[in-house]
């Protein structure tokens, strides 16, 4: 990229707060300079619109032909600190280039293009005022990228083959065995405003290490059951935490026919049950018979349940649901240590997680030794896809694994039933290439294109459906 450069303030155009930082600027092939956040008096006991989002500065500043954008910390937050990346949206192909960039280097290029400090500049526009503004005869040009190193990485599969004439029939007991590693903490401490940039090593003791415990122990037992009628898959899946690749490479590309996988039960987080509980179940409303199976094992096994009906959420299960296989995910409870270097082995409660290991054998087998397989249902449950904070919904499941595959276009893995997508024509597998007048390469122009919306607003939406571009017009809900 290349171009003069503008001061955009906080980069923000808010109809609500009557204040438009682009008003009367020229920004056409230019590079924006605007601070992060936005005036504290904005939001609602300390916290952020959607204005100030990261993602929305960047689709502000594009629909304005911007070239560039370079974000700068507030002067009253925390110093002259870049914004590690990968953190706060600052990652992902957003279509223009985006950087953060230091209090000393705005400085500087507001002194040469004859603009006041930045500090000036931002009380200025704290006290409700606009300060946007050309810096004269100062151009910036440069280069954006991300070098993505692909490595290869694998699921871990048993199989304790059943006998008789449901042996073909397969249930799937599962849980992912990544972890982020030797990282930055991606989040705060719960309660707590101090974060450490600094790579930590994160264990994760529960999340995932006890589900992965947790499957072993599953089929050390269920192998003490022989003879099984149907047969029973174990895996730990890779890639969870990159975005459920292990388990959606296994749903494509199924070592049996995915027809005959007749369930799945995911363990993701079981070493941290308190007492009897609760122990927390997704899905039970996949299937006709789960609902009123987890209330009975539950009660035997004196476990107190708090279930939800939907099969999608953030975690290997949704890859199965997505195929039309009932599935539950079992889970002990989030907690302040959840993606965090806190996340130890002193803090697991092993005799909770063997609990949860009992009912997700009592579970397998209710289902191994049934007659009838479950019956599979389709929840109709809200996408959990939106724009924005409250904002509106398409209902549509992008598929987590979006621009791997070099396609053009957001994927759509999956549509919510009656939902805005569905009822305008839209199926699983389309791939949205363009809303209103934005092109769509990924989940955060999907994001962009409908942030501003509201609900009842009708877009026009081009997907790809084979080798034929589809348009269709989809009215917007709330959320």
């Amino acid at each position: 990229f290349e171009g003069d450069v503008v001061f955009a303030g906080y980069g923000i155009t808010n109809e609500e707060k009557e204040h438009d930082d682009y008003e009367d600027l020229d920004v056409e092939g230019k590079v924006v300079l605007a601070l992060r956040r936005e005036p504290p008096t904005w939001g609602e006991g300390g916290d952020t619109t959607r204005h100030a989002m990261f993602q929305s500065k960047v689709y502000t500043a594009r629909e304005h032909g911007a070239k560039a954008l370079l974000i700068v910390n507030r002067v009253s937050d925390r110093g002259d600190v870049l914004q590690p990346f990968g953190m706060g949206g600052a990652r992902g192909n957003y279509g223009m280039p985006a950087f953060h960039v230091t209090q000393a280097l705005t400085e500087h290029l507001l002194a040469a293009g004859g603009l006041e400090s930045l500090e000036a500049l931002q009380a200025t526009l704290d006290g409700g005022g606009i300060a946007s503004a050309a810096l004269s005869d100062v151009r910036l040009q440069g280069k954006a990228g991300i070098e993505t190193h692909i490595v290869g990485v694998r699921n871990v599969l048993g199989v304790i083959p059943g006998e008789g004439p449901l042996a073909d029939e397969y249930v799937v007991i599962g849980g992912h065995y990544d972890h982020l590693g030797f990282s930055r903490p991606q989040m705060p401490s719960f309660g707590k405003k101090e974060r450490s940039d600094e790579p930590q090593i994160h264990n994760g003791a529960d999340d995932n290490a006890s589900g992965t415990a947790a499957v072993i122990e599953s089929g050390r037992m269920l192998m003490n059951m022989r003879p099984l009628k149907r047969s029973v898959i174990l895996m730990a899946f890779t890639g969870e935490e990159s975005g459920l690749y292990g388990s959606k490479h296994y749903a494509d590309n199924p070592t049996v026919a995915v027809e005959d996988i007749v369930a799945m039960l995911n363990l993701d987080m079981v070493g941290r049950l308190k007492g009897n509980g609760p122990v927390q179940v997704f899905g039970v409303k996949t299937a006709d018979e789960f609902d009123a199976l987890m209330i009975r094992l539950c009660e035997e096994a004196g476990l107190e349940l708090r279930s939800s009906g939907g099969g999608t959420g953030p975690s290997d299960h949704t890859s199965f649901y997505l195929k039309k296989i009932p599935s539950m995910h079992f889970f002990s409870g989030l907690h302040s240590d959840y993606h965090r270097p806190g996340d130890d082995a002193d803090k697991i409660n092993a005799d909770g997680g063997a609990r949860v290991a009992d009912l997700v054998v009592a579970t397998a087998c209710a289902i191994i030794e049934a007659d009838a397989r479950p019956t599979y249902h389709e929840v109709k449950e809200p996408s959990r896809m939106r724009s924005g904070r409250g904002g509106v919904v398409m209902g549509v499941m992008p598929a987590y694994m979006d621009g791997s595959d070099g396609k053009k276009g957001m994927q759509v893995d999956g549509v919510s039933p009656d939902g805005p997508a569905e009822k305008a024509g839209m199926k699983a597998g389309d791939r949205i290439v363009k809303i209103g007048k934005m092109d769509v390469a990924g989940v955060y122009d999907y994001m962009g294109a409908i942030r501003n919306n509201k609900p009842g607003d009708v877009v026009e939406v081009v997907v790809a459906r084979g080798d034929n571009n589809v348009t269709l017009q989809v009215t917007l809900s709330g959320r």
